[in-house]
């Protein structure tokens, strides 16, 4: 099987409110959709979240990257007539799109590879009759996943994290990390919102971890460090604390407090995690299938980490449930990660495909043939922006 077209389709959609972290407030979401046709008719769909803020991409910088792959003449590299009708060929192109060690065509360009990649397994998924998570070696079962909360007041992270645990999460992740939050100066309300969720967990007497996710915002060390001999013994991990340029960070912040920490900005793909890993301080990982490249990717970091006794998480870049779909794929392929944030298409308005379904607190991927999701291409034309 062959590919013989390939083409990218851009796509709004809108938050179901507006969803605050460190460094962005987040109303809408700008997707990119890419459409892979073969030489036996078989169509595979890939999806891309541009994050400008992380990754550096834009829509047009990804819907620039795919036109990259497809014409020759620019990088001497055509995706058109590349062989995908097994793994091993999947494989091969993704080594040549996202190396791990060898010289790289493009340097970065992380969502739009993914999108690609997914869309050669989707289209080699439905090729063999198989769910995609099958191919990987993954078996079915419910995952995991976080409740996660946007930057509020003290007493409506309280409020909402009650409501959480009664609904029956036992990860509680909360958004930290923007001074002055709450009227509040400094990081006093990040502080005061841990300690206070801390608090109702204690009193409701459940076991639900809690974490603090600062999407770098406290900047420097010694903001970081403040802020976690102040909720000392309260966290069971603090993800991104520092810019993600700063790979020392971790093993400072690690010297002088006993909180566990998580990388995630810092994590842009495989060579920079095993050079975060060789420089040690960090406990876990979020794994983002926009940042890796996707999912064989993903699968590769997961197996770095675990040779140097690090867990990893898989996290999401807020994208539908089609793209949470090979979030999950990953996560069969490793049963051993520690949770995940895939439920996070729930925040979006007008989510356009089925696939995944949230069962309890529990997610499951469906075993129809192909990544996991599908979706009907004629709604795609409603979600396309008036350029």
């Amino acid at each position: 099987m062959k590919i013989t077209r390939v083409e990218a389709l851009p796509l709004d959609l809108r938050m179901k409110e507006p969803f605050v972290i460190a460094n962005v407030v987040m109303e809408a979401m700008q997707f990119v959709m890419v459409r892979i046709e073969t030489d036996e008719g078989i169509v595979g769909w890939g999806e891309a979240i541009p994050a400008w803020e992380v990754t550096g991409e834009t829509r047009q910088s990804v819907m620039a990257c795919v036109r990259l792959f497809v014409d020759a003449g620019l990088v001497e590299y055509s995706l058109l007539g590349k062989e995908i009708g097994s793994l091993e060929a999947v494989r091969a192109v993704m080594d040549v799109l996202e190396p791990k060690e060898d010289l790289r065509l493009v340097y970065g360009n992380p969502s739009a590879i993914a999108a690609i990649e997914q869309a050669m397994l989707d289209a080699l998924a439905k090729k063999l009759g198989l769910p995609l998570y099958r191919i990987l070696g993954g078996e079915n079962q419910g995952i995991e996943f976080t409740k996660t909360l946007s930057i509020h007041s003290v007493e409506e992270t309280v409020e909402r994290a009650a409501e959480g645990i009664a609904e029956g999460f036992r990860i509680m992740r909360l958004k930290v990390g923007r001074p002055g939050s709450g009227g509040l100066p400094g990081y006093q309300r990040d502080i005061g919102a841990v300690l206070e969720v801390r608090r109702l967990i204690e009193g409701l007497h459940k076991d639900v971890l809690l974490i603090a996710d600062a999407n770098q915002g406290f900047r420097t060390v010694d903001n970081a460090v403040a802020f976690c001999k102040a909720v000392e013994g309260k966290l069971d991990w603090l993800e991104s604390p520092t810019v993600a340029g700063d790979l020392h960070a971790f093993s400072k912040i690690k010297a002088k407090t006993g909180v566990p920490l998580m990388a995630d900005e810092a994590v842009h793909g495989y060579d920079s995690a095993r050079t975060l890993l060789e420089l040690g301080g960090i406990d876990y990982i979020n794994v983002k299938l926009m940042k890796t490249g996707g999912a064989l990717r993903a699968i590769d970091l997961i197996d770095l980490a675990a040779g140097y006794g690090v867990k990893c998480q898989i996290g999401s870049m807020i994208e539908s449930s089609y793209g949470a779909a090979m979030g999950m794929v990953a996560a069969l392929a490793r049963p051993g990660v520690i949770s995940t944030d895939l439920n996070a298409y729930d925040l979006i308005e007008g989510n356009y495909a089925r696939g995944p379904e949230i069962r309890g607190k529990l997610l499951y991927l469906g075993d129809e043939p192909g990544c996991g999701a599908s979706f009907d291409p004629r709604q795609l034309e409603t979600l396309i922006p008036k350029i």
